[in-house]
């Protein structure tokens, strides 16, 4: 579920107790959706950034809006029994299979399914589906201000697939669009709904931007790269050994970094 909600390999959220909490503006735009009995996932309904669920014990704020350094208890990484096979993880933080002891009990299965052709996909809610018709070959790791707000997470994890290659099979009458007045080049699709990340065609380059975590389906990763590095969150540490770019590879590289 939290892959579906961010759209991204796993969340990534702070806890903070909600005296320490409060929202400055914008509540009136936030939409609740509540994917189980334990969980809230807010939206934003204008963009589709995750926000603060502040609807349990401590206000669960996504750390990739978070804009300052963060402190407190070092990270632990939690349902890694559950986590995509197309992650691995080469970071040092604690490690649980699903809670840790004593906080709860395992909501949601792990994704088991071998690669498969079509590939296939939905948002959180299930209102949008897609399917891809061939292999991906790279995902792509970015760690702009965008993607980690929208996202709310360190990074966004991406793929990029030929345009004819994707297919929605329901819900593009549940998909909204933001598009930063700053940011030509970027953008957002979402589900009205659940505020899932969906695909985005960029009509520019004749691609479809397919957020990984997203997939029911997986695929065989051959590589990854990172891009925007020097805009990444002061609180994350790249601990992978995929090759790093400060903005965007050299054009002549995009098409080897990006889709291999």
């Amino acid at each position: 579920m939290c892959r579906k909600n961010h759209g991204t390999f796993h969340g990534s959220i702070v806890l903070v107790e909600k005296s320490r909490f409060r929202f400055l503006s914008g509540e009136d735009a936030i939409v609740h959706y509540r994917s189980s009995k334990a969980f809230g996932r807010p939206f934003c309904n204008r963009c589709g950034s995750k926000v603060p669920d502040v609807s349990g014990a401590y206000a669960a704020i996504p750390a990739g809006t978070v804009d300052a350094e963060l402190e407190g208890d070092p990270p632990i990484r939690i349902f890694v029994a559950h986590k995509s096979p197309m992650e691995v993880i080469t970071d040092a933080a604690t490690q649980f299979d699903a809670y840790p002891p004593g906080f709860g009990v395992a909501v949601s299965p792990p994704l088991t399914a071998e690669p498969s052709t079509p590939l296939r996909g939905s948002c959180l809610c299930g209102a949008v589906a897609f399917e891809i018709a061939s292999q991906p070959k790279k995902i792509v790791q970015c760690h702009c201000s965008r993607c980690r707000r929208s996202r709310g997470t360190a990074h966004g994890v991406n793929t990029f697939v030929a345009q004819d290659q994707l297919r929605f099979i329901r819900g593009t009458d549940r998909i909204k669009t933001y598009r930063p007045p700053d940011a030509p080049r970027f953008s957002d699709a979402f589900c009205e709904s659940c505020g899932s990340l969906v695909p985005v065609v960029l009509e520019t380059l004749k691609i479809s931007l397919v957020p990984v975590g997203l997939l029911d389906t997986p695929f065989a990763v051959q590589a990854a790269t990172n891009i925007y590095v020097g805009s990444k969150a002061k609180w994350f540490t790249i601990t992978n050994r995929f090759p790093q770019f400060e903005e965007l590879p050299p054009r002549d590289k995009i098409p080897e970094m990006l889709l291999g």
